[in-house]
This record gives C-alpha cells, structure tokens and sequence, in this order.
C-alpha cells in the first residue's frame, strides 16, 4: 500500500480483493480484519451490488490518501465459497466485468 501511496507510476492502480461469504478457508471476517489492519479510509462501506435484482454481495471502497488516485476495493460474494467462481459464476463475472470497466 505505502508504494502505491508513493510512487507516481502507480497513480491509476486499482485492486480487488474478494471473498465469498461462505468461505471457510479464508473467511470474510478474516479477509476484513487484514483489510482494516493496512489503516487505509473507505468512502464507501458496504454497498450493496445486485445482479438480477437481487443483491449478490457487498462492496467496500478505500481511498489511498490525497497523493494518489489509486483504489483499493473489498467485495464480498453472498453464498459463494473458497471458489467464488466455481460457486457463483453470474456474480463473479459481473463483479470482474465492473471492477475492470470501471464502474466500481
């Protein structure tokens, strides 16, 4: 986090980690604990995503400081396990296709 805080070639970085909520290998818990331990700001907590009309996991966005515009991104998968793929293939390839397009 502190290179890409510092160096301006990582200006425009974004990163997504994600973690399905039936998880019981690495746990969602888990997964937000070491999140909030880099002592990084949100701007959004825990906005909820839909597809379908129906709300397909939860979405934290955290802001890198003043000197960057790189993001940091936390979604959450409702109902997927280590595999989120594997478990839920709709919602994973909307959550790929909005985080690389931009949306998120």
């Amino acid at each position: 986090i502190k290179i890409l805080q510092t160096n301006p070639q990582y200006n425009d970085f974004k990163i997504l980690v994600f973690s399905g909520d039936d998880d019981s290998i690495c746990s969602t818990a888990g997964t937000q604990a070491w999140i909030y331990d880099l002592g990084v700001e949100y701007t959004r907590l825990w906005k909820p995503w839909r597809v379908d009309g129906q709300t397909a996991g939860f979405l934290t966005e955290f802001v890198l400081g003043t000197t960057t515009n790189a993001k940091f991104h936390f979604a959450t998968v409702h109902g997927a396990g280590h595999e989120v793929p594997a478990y839920r293939p709709k919602e994973a390839l909307y959550m790929f296709k909005a985080f690389f397009s931009g949306h998120w």
